[in-house]
């Protein structure tokens, strides 16, 4: 997977992830929980999450 990709990847979960929570499918402790799951699965460095999340 190039770096583009798991960028593109990573955005479209966690606007996903925005998106239930936004519409009460998911609490914020389950998005909380779930963001730092797919940080972690990812593996997306604080430096990435910087420059993807602006």
């Amino acid at each position: 997977m190039t770096q583009e990709q798991k960028k593109t990847l990573f955005i479209k979960q966690v606007n996903t992830m925005k998106t239930l929570k936004e519409h009460g499918a998911i609490t914020e402790e389950q998005y909380n929980f779930s963001f730092n799951g797919l940080v972690t699965k990812m593996g997306v460095t604080e430096k990435e999450l910087s420059e993807w999340l602006k």
